[in-house]
């Protein structure tokens, strides 16, 4: 791709195609050369580049490398997004894509990304609807016809927002202008607005194409032009005057609101206000956990176990739990960074949570079990102290055990197979179903329609892997109890209810063939898909999860 193709893509598309890559690009075989020509254009520091390059020549593990490669990029994309144009035009060069052919597939990729140019991305039925958005870092679901009454109309994390607090969620909230900060599939908002493809109170619809899709029956009605120039006139000025205070609407607020219908009937002008309305930033009372960053290093700190910069292992990365110190440390390239200052959370420093008092720092002669250099303490920090399957710690569902080779912990009943509570008393070490999956490369024997008619019992890995996955990706547990129960009306519209709890039952029972148990799971996305919208878009994620498992798993032959 020439330099000309790439000027048609703004730096945000780039970087945004940039982060979803990293993982690819990290598993290229023999990168050296590919890094020599990053090092060659100036995008890696010279004496990064080298301690890694002496640290690379001999790596004779395979996910070791590509490690290596993927916290380079991981750095480029912190420390350097300005040159992420520069980074794709030397590497879309005609020698690298010959001996990388996953650069040739990016290309190709990229050339075929939407320059927000006759975008038609509403028009499959998945997405008719509802489709996810992004602002900054921050990702959620927008709806459609909320947006089109004016009401909060993006979901994230349970959460209902309007335009202007997602846009603030995102950092970006100094812009001021949401239609230009969020971005539906790398398109910008108000090219959406612009070719009819989303309508909102007070956006000028003269300037706008007719859009090729049928109107909702939520759709407000079209008004005159100049009504239309004034109230997006009034629109603009409410957004510079939204008050920083305003709380987001919950999904079980919006539920209530739908039950109550004089409660949901607004005038335009109402639904105008409401649109340019901005969240409270401020973190929720009793909240336990906040995703904090350090320059590429990202993880979650817990409350329960924080203590001060250097007691408690309280932040949680991919591989280790940390100290704020030790995170510092590892995550920011300064030589005299501060953990109060240099480890953020949603923009802010983290001394910000410290000073709102949601969390508590310990004084220096405080010597409870977080303070304490208790050795029998400091080596159970090293683990989760909640079940990596429910999230929870509750000890009436029995005791935690703890993986000997990860982070992970588990209740007894939780994890699959189930464990026995002798294991409790034995000394020999325990690897969790996750560890032993990782450790061992599973191929079917068989073609995929063959596999689908065995009993689970020969494939009982995969099975437990799989399951206890979507558990702990079903992070809300929406899907693992029974839905008649918890969800009103879901017996009336569902004739067949599944849940994974029950699947879990009747794999143990092993009444499956692995035909029937995927038929089983693909049963709850069909039943999701056909509930309340909120339980749809976490359904969609969900699917997606399984879906790329059983191509992994299954199909691989």
């Amino acid at each position: 791709m020439n330099p000309l193709d790439l000027d048609t893509l703004d730096d945000c598309q780039l970087q945004g195609f940039f982060r979803r890559s990293k993982t690819e690009m990290s598993c290229m075989d023999k990168p050296q050369t590919f890094l020599k020509q990053l090092r060659d254009h100036e995008l890696i520091l010279e004496e990064k580049f080298q301690v890694r390059l002496k640290e690379m020549i001999g790596i004779k593990s395979k996910e070791v490398m590509q490690d290596n490669v993927y916290e380079l990029l991981n750095w480029i994309e912190a420390e350097q997004p300005q040159t992420i144009g520069l980074f794709w035009t030397c590497v879309f060069k005609e020698f690298l894509m010959t001996q990388y052919p996953t650069l040739k597939r990016l290309q190709d990729s990229l050339r075929s990304l939407p320059n927000g140019e006759n975008v038609e991305i509403w028009t499959l039925d998945k997405y008719r609807h509802h489709r996810p958005v992004t602002c900054g870092d921050e990702q959620g679901t927008l709806y459609r016809d909320k947006l089109a009454k004016g009401e909060p109309c993006i979901l994230r994390s349970k959460k209902w927002y309007t335009p202007s607090a997602f846009e603030k969620l995102g950092s970006k909230g100094s812009s001021r202008n949401w239609k230009k900060s969020i971005r539906c599939n790398d398109v910008l908002l108000e090219n959406l607005l612009k070719d009819g493809h989303l309508t909102c109170p007070g956006y000028n619809k003269s300037k706008a194409k007719k859009s090729t899709l049928p109107c909702s029956s939520n759709t407000v009605s079209a008004i005159s032009e100049s009504e239309e120039e004034m109230e997006e006139e009034e629109g603009e000025e409410e957004e510079l005057q939204a008050n920083p205070d305003e709380e987001e609407v919950s999904i079980e607020d919006e539920m209530e609101l739908q039950g109550n219908d004089s409660s949901t009937q607004r005038s335009d002008t109402d639904q105008g206000d409401n649109l340019e309305e901005v969240t409270d930033e401020r973190p929720r009372v009793g909240q336990n956990e906040f995703r904090v960053i350090c320059g590429a290093l990202s993880g979650m700190l817990h409350k329960s176990r924080f203590a001060s910069g250097r007691c408690g292992n309280s932040i949680r990365t991919e591989d280790r739990w940390m100290s704020p110190v030790e995170f510092v440390e590892q995550g920011s390239a300064m030589p005299n960074a501060l953990w109060r200052r240099d480890i953020q959370w949603e923009g802010q420093p983290l001394s910000s949570l410290i000073e709102r008092k949601m969390l508590d720092l310990h004084s220096e002669q405080c010597d409870c079990r977080l303070c304490h250099a208790d050795p029998k303490v400091l080596e159970e920090q090293k683990s989760d102290d909640y079940c990596f399957v429910c999230g929870s710690d509750l000890s009436d569902l029995g005791d935690l055990v703890m993986c000997d080779h990860c982070l992970r912990s588990f209740h007894q009943k939780c994890h699959l197979p189930q464990l026995d509570p002798s294991i409790l008393e034995d000394d020999n070490d325990w690897v969790c179903t996750f560890c032993i999956w990782n450790m061992n490369e599973y191929l079917p024997r068989t073609t995929y329609e063959e596999t689908l008619m065995h009993p689970v019992s020969n494939h009982m890995l995969p099975c437990h892997y799989l399951l206890l996955s979507l558990y702990n990706a079903d992070k809300d547990h929406i899907f693992a109890k029974d839905p008649c129960s918890h969800v009103r009306g879901y017996s009336s519209q569902i004739v067949t209810p599944m849940w994974l709890d029950k699947i879990t039952e009747q794999l143990l029972d092993q009444q499956y063939t692995i035909g029937t148990l995927l038929t089983d799971i693909q049963l709850i996305f069909s039943n999701c898909d056909q509930n309340k919208p909120e339980f749809r878009d976490m359904g969609i994620m969900l699917k997606e999860f399984y879906e790329q498992f059983v191509e992994k798993v299954f199909r691989r032959q």
